[in-house]
């Protein structure tokens, strides 16, 4: 029996995860690792603010928002920290409220709230003062002096809607997030 756990034991330490490999995975941009259920344990373990905020601009990275409540609360030691936190819940805020306004048919109009340089910032921003294009049940955003455009609409679903976002440049789709 002994055996047995001293092995399982080995196992699991063979496959945790530590900050330099958390710091390198990040530094060579694999952000979909580092924004994972391993990391998400490792810090949560360890209190550890700096790979908290790793994990939280990983996941903006490849705009798995859902997942930056998780670190967003626990970021308070620091300046440095609690200024993540507050960007994280900016970012969060805003993807629950073009939800909701999206989902619920809900006037959101009257909400500002500070600008930030995540895409979803931008889309945010147009929204809420009305600047853009309904065609249908699509939302087009422009950006000014660009070839780049956006649209926003609804995928209903029968568990979860989603609310998706493409971005065009010279009419080509060149990426869709989708958010719910």
């Amino acid at each position: 029996m002994k055996k047995i756990l001293l092995i399982l034991l080995t196992v699991i330490n063979l496959f945790a995860i530590n900050q330099q490999e958390i710091e390198e995975l990040f530094s060579n941009g694999e952000y979909r690792k580092v924004c994972s259920n391993q990391v998400e344990n490792f810090f949560k373990k360890t209190s550890d603010e700096s790979i908290m905020s790793i994990y939280g601009i990983s996941c903006l990275n490849i705009h798995e928002l859902n997942r930056l409540a998780s670190p967003m609360f626990k970021l308070v030691k620091t300046k440095e920290a609690r200024e993540n936190a507050a960007y994280f819940a900016d970012i969060l805020f805003k993807k629950k409220l073009l939800y909701h306004a999206l989902i619920d048919n809900v006037d959101i109009s009257y909400i500002r709230l500070p600008k930030s340089d995540y895409i979803l910032s931008f889309i945010f921003d147009k929204f809420v003062k009305k600047e853009y294009i309904l065609d249908g049940d699509e939302y087009i955003f422009k950006e000014k002096n660009s070839s780049t455009h956006y649209t926003l609409n609804v995928l209903k679903e029968s568990q979860t809607n989603k609310i998706i976002l493409k971005t065009f440049k010279d009419d080509e789709l060149k990426s869709q997030i989708e958010y719910w």
